[in-house]
C-alpha cells in the first residue's frame, strides 16, 4: 500500500509530464502564427491567405506544380530578416529576393512583416506571372 507522501508524489509527476507535454497552462504565451500558401500552376500563382496582422510570424508556402523552373520574387523580402527552407537547406539574411522552384519543388519562407501594404511578387523567368499579398490595417469599430 502506498503512503500519502509516495502517492501525492505521483500526481505531482503526472501533472508535471501533462504540463510539459501540452506547453504550458497559458495560451497567452503561444506565439501566434500566420500562413500564405502560394501554388503555382499553369503558369499562375495561385494565393489563399487568411487575414495578416503585423509583427507576427509569417511563413509563405509555395509549390511548383508546373514542369518548369519559376522564381518566386519580391520586394517583400529587402530589408527584413528572412530565412527560407527548402530540401532541407535553409537561406537566411535581409537581402533575399526570391527563391528558384525547379519542377515540384517546394519552399517555406519564414518572416515577420513590418508594415502594412500590397506586396507584389513575380516569376523573373516568366514576367507575365504576378501575384500579390495583402497586409491590410482594419481599426476597430
Amino acid at each position: 500500500m502506498h503512503t500519502l507522501r509516495e502517492w501525492l508524489f505521483h500526481k505531482i509527476w503526472v501533472l508535471f509530464i501533462g504540463f510539459f507535454l501540452l506547453g504550458g497552462i497559458s495560451p497567452s504565451r503561444a506565439q501566434p502564427l500566420q500562413e500564405v500558401i502560394v501554388t503555382i500552376e499553369g503558369y499562375t500563382f495561385q494565393t489563399t491567405q487568411m487575414p495578416l496582422q503585423l509583427d507576427t510570424e509569417t511563413i509563405i508556402y509555395i509549390q511548383n506544380k508546373d514542369t518548369v523552373r519559376h522564381d518566386f520574387g519580391t520586394d517583400m523580402f529587402l530589408n527584413t530578416l528572412t530565412h527560407v527552407e527548402s530540401n532541407g537547406v535553409v537561406t537566411y539574411g535581409k537581402g533575399l529576393e526570391g527563391v528558384y522552384l525547379d519542377p515540384g519543388q517546394e519552399a517555406s519562407i519564414h518572416l515577420m512583416l513590418k508594415h502594412s501594404g500590397r506586396f507584389q511578387f513575380q516569376c523573373s523567368i516568366h514576367k507575365e506571372m504576378k501575384g500579390e499579398i495583402l497586409l491590410l490595417i482594419v481599426d476597430a469599430v
